[in-house]
């Protein structure tokens, strides 16, 4: 009798290892961003002109995130603001991203531009494309981490008492837009999202058909998170001639987005030119949707 009670005790045990084993298996991957929001962010705010201002924050794992917040000169506050992410090698203060800055302002939205994990103010070495193969780990871990940050971007724009929360647009470029994706997918409080010359499929940067390296980048992978930003707008803006970006890629990532969503091919190589028609169209998307969710 007493090795049966065992025995049903061990089974009953075992079922519960099994339940509970399958049900991590079974957790989403958006749960892997959350975080205490909460937790203090220790902004330090530095004035560089009376609209633009340098601005350091705690994110998570305790990383210092330095960012560029940039108030427009026409309108009142509270005002939109578009949270800007720049590329691969790049920085916040990337001439392209300066340059989106004046023309997202002279739209009245407010821009918000923080520095990748290991670039700009955060470097410690050359982050580029020849790092992605060499270390492939460190390489989540920086779009992971930059994720992050983003949601902690939000968290203190929603501090501010002149910015307004409502109206939040995320516009990430190339590797800004991949981990855009993510963010987006997960981060609720942006209303409006652009991906610019982006695109899915990681695992043909590592190499297909290892297990292991798909397993992974999966947090990281935009294709696991695209479907997410539905029912919020989802502008993709490509280039037909990408040689970074492979065109399958973006056309991936496009299809698997639920809708509202609204592609834009631009006759160029991943580098457009007319920067100008980009940002341009973007604000005026923006401002479009804004008006739609004010009806």
């Amino acid at each position: 009798m007493r090795f049966s009670v065992v025995l049903f005790v061990f089974v009953i045990l075992n079922a519960k290892i099994a339940i509970s084993q399958a049900q991590r298996s079974a957790v989403p991957l958006e749960y892997y961003y959350e975080y205490d929001q909460n937790f203090p962010l220790e902004v330090s705010v530095d004035t560089l002109s009376d609209r633009t201002f340098h601005i350091t924050f705690t994110s998570v794992h305790g990383k210092r995130v330095p960012a560029l917040l940039s108030l427009p000169e026409q309108g009142e506050a509270p005002y939109p603001v578009v949270i800007a992410q720049h590329g691969l090698g790049d920085h916040k203060g990337v001439d392209y991203m300066q340059y989106g800055d004046k023309i997202l302002s002279e739209h009245g939205f407010a821009v918000m531009r923080i520095d990748f994990e290991l670039h700009g103010e955060r470097k410690s070495q050359n982050f580029d494309r020849s790092m992605i193969q060499k270390y492939p780990y460190t390489f989540t871990n920086v779009l992971s981490q930059t994720v992050f940050d983003l949601r902690r971007v939000t968290d203190y724009l929603d501090s501010r008492s002149d910015i307004d929360a409502n109206h939040t647009a995320f516009l990430g470029i190339s590797l800004g837009g991949i981990a855009g994706t993510v963010f987006c997918g997960v981060e609720a409080r942006v209303e409006y999202a652009i991906i610019v010359i982006a695109g899915g499929g990681l695992e043909f940067v590592f190499g297909s058909g290892n297990g292991k390296k798909q397993a992974m980048i999966a947090p990281v992978e935009p294709l696991n998170f695209v479907k997410q930003i539905a029912p919020r707008p989802l502008l993709f803006i490509n280039a037909e001639h990408d040689e970074t970006i492979p065109k399958a890629a973006s056309v991936a990532l496009h299809d698997a987005a639920e809708e509202p969503k609204k592609i834009v091919w631009y006759d160029s190589g991943h580098k457009i030119k007319d920067i100008t028609r980009v940002y341009n169209e973007c604000a005026e998307w923006i401002k479009a949707n804004m008006a739609a969710k004010s009806d």
